[in-house]
């Protein structure tokens, strides 16, 4: 996602209910309740976006696994090993996020609904949080559908991707910020997930970033040879590997699956 459709997603999701909380004097619940039905939403749609690039490209990448792609030591023969039917890459993203999704939704419930321990919430003001996530994740859809087609599938990726960062923002903000609910109230723990939220999306900006680069910024390499106790030549050697590997897979992925199949696809 480009930087102005994330801006305004980050609005519509973080920002309007937020300041529509506050200024109505509801309870901290609800942005809780809505932050879980966006991933379930996430889940969804981004399943959805993935049958659409599958019928609309072929493309290899969706008959590999997230395991033989994200192996940082395996290269393009390594995936092409690895190749299986058509719904592999869709298996994977719906199989891990699915399961979290409905573990987080578990303890959500039990902690908005049973325990209360993030403030009271009315069943209308849940049904209101979960049509304004649909409303929201259905906008952005809709203007993605139209686009799908013409993705690589490392943009696909790359989009679809946000929805297991979000899972595991989802994770770390219940555990840590019930902690912090502890000795700062309900406002913590929607303060925890906020921040967290923060941090995971200008992670992913950098490190997508990085990968980018010709080489490594010189305070990392210096800092990564410290770390490994290597030389800074070492680090961009090895670094300069990783992406070449990378660059490989990822002309694998994006090969019609017949071509892909063959031990010499053409170039």
């Amino acid at each position: 996602m480009s930087f102005l459709p994330a801006l305004l997603y980050a609005l519509l999701i973080n920002g309007v209910p937020l300041i529509a909380v506050i200024w109505t004097g509801g309870s901290p619940a609800i942005l809780v309740l809505l932050y879980w039905f966006e991933t379930v939403a996430l889940v969804i749609t981004g399943a959805i976006r993935i049958l659409v690039h599958r019928r609309a490209t072929g493309k290899a990448g969706h008959h590999i696994p997230t395991t033989a792609t994200a192996d940082h030591n395996a290269g393009a023969e390594d995936a092409r090993q690895a190749i299986a039917d058509e719904n592999t890459y869709l298996r994977g993203f719906v199989g891990i996020n699915a399961i979290f999704t409905i573990a987080h939704g578990v303890f959500v419930v039990a902690l908005v609904f049973l325990f209360k321990a993030v403030g009271p919430v009315t069943w209308e003001e849940a049904r209101v949080a979960l049509y304004y996530v649909i409303a929201v994740q259905g906008l952005f859809l809709l203007w993605d559908m139209p686009r799908i087609a013409g993705w690589s599938f490392t943009d696909l990726q790359t989009r679809v991707g946000s929805t297991s960062i979000r899972v595991l923002v989802t994770q770390l903000g219940l555990i840590f910020g019930f902690l912090v609910a502890g000795f700062a109230g309900p406002w913590g723990l929607v303060g925890t997930f906020v921040v967290l939220r923060a941090l995971a999306d200008a992670a992913i900006s950098w490190v997508q970033g990085l990968l980018k680069q010709r080489d490594l910024p010189p305070g990392v390499a210096r800092f990564l040879a410290r770390k490994g106790k290597q030389t800074a030549e070492e680090i961009e050697a090895e670094f300069d590997d990783l992406k070449a590997k990378g660059a490989e897979v990822e002309q694998l992925l994006e090969l019609p699956i017949d071509e892909a199949r063959t031990p010499h696809p053409r170039r």
